[in-house]
């Protein structure tokens, strides 16, 4: 069958049953988020690496490939991204290409501060669909503080350099500059912007903060009432699979007890198990209390209109879509989001450092 035919069928079928409230999914994830390692070569105070320790091991070749293999009928796009920095794992390139041969799209988010220009020079080459770069701050200052061990100047210029190369090779990768917004940065939005506003950038993201950890995230209101619709991500992923082979039914639920493990059982059975079967029906009965992840969880909340066509569009589309509707919300206040406020004002600073 074709394979965008066959994406099509799941995309219905998980959309099926999704709307028919049922807790088995018919169809497959169309996202699967795999840790590509557990090292990270920064200390930033949003990142759960601040709190909790995680193995600097990268995930294992034959269990990255068995996971893709299993799930490639129904997989759409490939994020080897977790607890680490993806460009610490020598093997990057690689799990790039294999996604790319078997025609999975692969998206990376790095902080930038390795991308030589070797590195530079292979990710253009590997077939690498999509990369965000983090760079939390329009000054020296503001991006120092969320990300200790890096330096302003240094990690822009080797930005700037995979921006010059791309625009030279012609290369199609959708790229991504991202802020996420916090409380000494939040002023630097308009700067950050205008920084950004470069040759190479396709989007420039201000992200809204989801660890909302004390002393660093700008507080938010308190939360009124619970979820109106069940978490789109239980039916259509990513799933997260830790490098251990743990399967998480999302990646904000790291901390709890997994699902089953991907060494043993295919990530399919473990997708519709009893545990993940028990998760869904606590959403779609609205009694998620026994959940904690998804009582806290400051994950993007769409409105239904938004979250079914989430279902609809193919995962590369809806992973470009996602800044322009978070601007979109933030600049014209439309509630897009039930958990986001739409009155948070866009701040012009002027640009330092």
């Amino acid at each position: 069958m074709n394979q965008s035919l066959s994406h099509f069928k799941n995309r219905m079928a998980i959309l099926w049953s999704y709307v028919a409230r049922h807790t088995t999914v018919r169809g497959g994830p169309k996202y699967i988020l795999l840790e590509a390692t557990g090292k990270c070569n920064l200390f930033c105070p949003m990142c759960p690496r601040e709190l909790v320790h995680f193995e600097p091991v990268d995930i294992p070749m034959p269990l990255f490939h068995k996971v893709i293999e299993e799930a490639r009928a129904h997989l759409e796009f490939a994020v080897p991204y977790g607890a680490g920095e993806p460009m610490l794992n020598k093997r990057i390139f690689e799990i790039i290409r294999f996604c790319r041969e078997r025609n999975i799209r692969i998206g990376i988010s790095t902080n930038g501060t390795m991308n030589d220009p070797e590195r530079n020079r292979k990710l253009l080459e590997s077939g690498l669909d999509y990369i965000i770069f983090a760079f939390d701050g329009a000054t020296k200052a503001s991006y120092e503080k969320y990300r200790k061990g890096a330096k302003f100047e240094e990690t822009r210029d080797r930005i700037m350099e995979f921006l010059r190369m791309k625009q030279e090779a012609q290369s199609p990768i959708f790229t991504i500059v991202q802020m996420v917004r916090l409380k000494d940065n939040a002023q630097e939005v308009d700067a950050f912007r205008k920084m950004w506003n470069v040759p190479g950038v396709d989007q420039v993201r201000i992200k809204e903060d989801e660890m909302q950890f004390d002393g660093v995230a700008i507080p938010r209101p308190p939360k009124s009432g619970g979820r109106r619709n069940p978490c789109h991500y239980l039916w259509q992923g990513p799933v997260y699979v830790h490098h251990d082979g743990n399967v998480f039914p999302c990646c904000y639920m790291w901390r709890g007890e997994p699902l089953g493990n991907a060494n043993e059982q295919p990530v399919q059975s473990i997708w519709n198990n009893e545990k993940m079967q028990r998760l869904r029906r606590a959403h779609l009965d609205g009694k998620i209390e026994g959940y904690q992840d998804c009582v806290n969880c400051h994950a993007p909340k769409p409105r239904l209109p938004i979250l079914l066509g989430s279902f609809i569009v193919n995962s590369f589309a809806v992973r470009q879509w996602i800044p322009v509707l978070e601007r979109l919300a933030l600049l014209f206040k439309i509630p897009i989001f039930e958990n986001r406020p739409v009155e948070q004002p866009v701040v012009k600073a002027k640009l330092e450092g």
